[in-house]
C-alpha cells in the first residue's frame, strides 16, 4: 500500500480507500499516511453483507464434507461458484475428486504460474468454468461478478477471512449464497462466525453465541491451520491424537547428539551380548545338573546291579 501510495506523485492526491472490513491495523496505517482523513462506514462495521443469505452445514468428519458437496451438486448447483480451502494441497485434492465426477471444475494455487492462474480467471469470468476451487489468494482483491455460490469447504480461519470468502457472491446489489461446512475441530471459531451472521440478519443457533470462545486456540488458528485428514473418497484410519501428542513428546524430551546415540547403542550391544552370554551359563548350567543326574542314577544302578551278583 505504501508503493502505490508513493507512486501517485502530486501530494494534492486525493485517495479514496474502500475495503469489506476495518481492521486495526488498517486504521493505525491510514493515520500514518493519510491527511485530513474521513471515514464513512456503510452498515455495521466488519459485517457481512445482508445481500447473502450465509449457512453452517455439519458435515461430521472430513469424509462428511465430501458427501455434503456431492448432495449440493445433486440438488443442482447454480454456477459461477467458489470453493475455499484452507490449503494447496487440500486444492489439489479436491480438485482430483471433483473432476471424474463430471463437474466443470477448475482449482487456482500457488504451485500454477502466473500464465496458468491468469487463463483459469478468465475462463471462470466467462462461463466456462462452473466451479473454481481456490485458497486464501482468491478470498480478497480479484473482483468476480455474479458469483451465485461461494461454498467454504474449510471453516475460515478468522471473521475477517470469512466476510472476505463470502463477499466474493452478493456484489452490486445482486443476491448471493453461502455455505459454510464445519466439524468439530472448528469449534473455536464458530462463535465469531455465528456472530457476523447475526448481525447481518441470519438465524443462527442460540448455541453458536453462547459458546466458550478459547483465545489462544483461535489465535494458533490464525498463524497454523488445524491438520485435518486427506480429502478423499477412500477410507483412511485417522491417528491416535493422544498417541501423536505422545510421540512428540518423547522425541521432544530423547533430543540426544550423534556421539550420545553412538554411545547408547554401543552400550546397548553391550548389554545384548551379556544377556546372551548369562543365557548360555544358565544353560550349560541346567545341562551339567542333568548330566550328573543320570550319572549318579547309572552309579545308583550298578550297585545294586553287583550287590545282586553277590548274594
Amino acid at each position: 500500500m505504501e508503493q502505490i501510495l508513493a507512486a501517485c506523485g502530486s501530494k494534492q492526491r486525493r485517495v479514496a480507500m474502500f475495503s469489506a472490513t476495518h481492521t486495526p491495523r488498517l486504521a493505525q496505517w491510514s493515520r500514518r499516511h493519510l491527511r485530513g482523513l474521513i471515514n464513512i462506514t456503510v452498515g455495521h462495521r466488519n459485517a457481512a453483507t445482508n445481500l447473502v443469505d450465509q449457512e453452517l452445514l455439519f458435515c461430521g468428519n472430513e469424509s462428511g464434507k465430501l458427501v455434503a458437496f456431492r448432495q449440493l451438486v445433486q440438488q443442482g448447483l447454480k454456477p459461477p461458484v467458489l470453493v475455499f480451502v484452507q490449503s494447496k494441497d487440500r486444492a489439489k485434492q479436491l480438485f482430483k475428486e471433483l473432476i471424474y465426477d463430471g463437474i466443470n471444475v477448475d482449482v487456482i494455487h500457488a504451485d500454477r504460474t502466473q500464465l496458468q492462474r491468469d487463463n483459469v480467471v478468465r475462463s471462470f469470468r466467462v462461463g466456462r468454468i462452473w466451479v473454481l476451487i481456490c485458497t486464501e489468494l482468491m478470498g480478497r482483491g480479484i473482483d468476480f461478478r455474479g458469483v451465485n455460490l461461494v461454498i467454504n469447504y474449510d471453516f475460515p480461519p478468522s471473521a475477517i477471512a470469512y466476510i472476505h470468502r463470502i463477499g466474493r457472491a452478493g456484489r452490486a446489489g445482486q443476491k448471493g449464497r453461502a455455505i459454510t461446512f464445519f466439524t468439530q475441530d472448528d469449534v473455536a471459531n464458530l462463535r465469531s462466525i455465528a456472530s457476523v451472521m447475526q448481525q447481518s440478519g441470519c438465524a443462527v443457533p442460540e448455541y453458536m453465541l453462547q459458546l466458550r470462545q478459547n483465545p489462544n486456540k483461535r489465535k494458533k488458528l490464525l498463524t497454523k491451520a488445524p491438520r485435518r485428514d486427506n480429502i478423499s473418497t477412500r477410507l483412511e484410519k485417522r491417528p491416535d491424537k493422544r498417541k501423536l501428542e505422545a510421540a512428540d513428546e518423547v522425541m521432544k524430551a530423547d533430543k540426544t547428539k550423534p556421539t550420545d546415540s553412538i554411545k547408547n547403542a554401543k552400550n546397548n550391544k553391550n548389554r545384548r551380548t551379556q544377556n546372551l552370554e548369562q543365557n548360555k551359563e544358565k544353560h550349560d548350567h541346567k545341562a551339567d545338573s542333568k548330566n550328573n543326574k543320570k550319572r549318579k542314577k547309572k552309579n545308583l544302578v550298578n550297585k545294586n546291579n553287583k550287590k545282586v551278583v553277590k548274594t
